[in-house]
């Protein structure tokens, strides 16, 4: 018969330093895991930003011009933010700027707004331009899009024509 050794388990001390390991690697994930949340969110956010300029500039090869918001909706008057945000999503909706794509993630979570149908607001501004073809390519620096607010911590992100994307913080400077 053969009998077992007790030398199969683990001691006290080993234990314990086993503990203390995973309670730093713990610790470390937790201290990161908000750092790791907001560096998602704001590339989520500049991935958003691209793919509105992508259907932008899809919309104006195809009709020839830039979305006109129809007259209408008034967008000085804030009873009218529905319906210029439904235009929008309406306007870019065959050309994949879908109501998903028009949200700031950290907006959306921070946030919280709502409309009083109960849909998140986009988060993201177009920069109105005449229905001339060539005007939204006209100014290399002339924004597309500005989100809605400094939810990044730099500045408004400001999408431009090439699909490049920058904080107002980088073309502002330092304050």
């Amino acid at each position: 018969m053969v009998k077992l050794s007790s030398c199969w388990g683990f001691t006290l001390v080993e234990t314990l330093v086993t503990a203390a390991i995973v309670a730093v690697l713990v610790s470390l994930v937790v201290l990161a895991w908000p750092r790791a949340v907001a560096a998602s969110a704001s590339a989520k956010c500049m991935s958003n930003m691209r793919s509105l300029q992508v259907s932008l500039a899809s919309y104006v090869q195809d009709r020839g011009h830039w979305p006109q918001v129809p007259p209408e909706i008034d967008v000085s008057a804030s009873e009218n933010d529905a319906a210029y945000e439904d235009w929008w999503l309406e306007e870019l909706k065959d050309y994949g700027g879908t109501e998903k794509v028009w949200q700031c993630p950290t907006i959306k979570r921070m946030v919280m707004s709502k409309n009083p149908d109960g849909r998140p607001k986009i988060s993201y501004t177009p920069t109105p331009f005449d229905e001339l073809a060539f005007t939204p390519y006209r100014w290399a620096k002339q924004p597309w899009l500005i989100e809605i607010g400094n939810m990044h911590g730099h500045g408004a992100f400001i999408c431009f024509p090439d699909g490049s994307i920058k904080t107002m913080g980088d073309i502002i400077g330092p304050e």
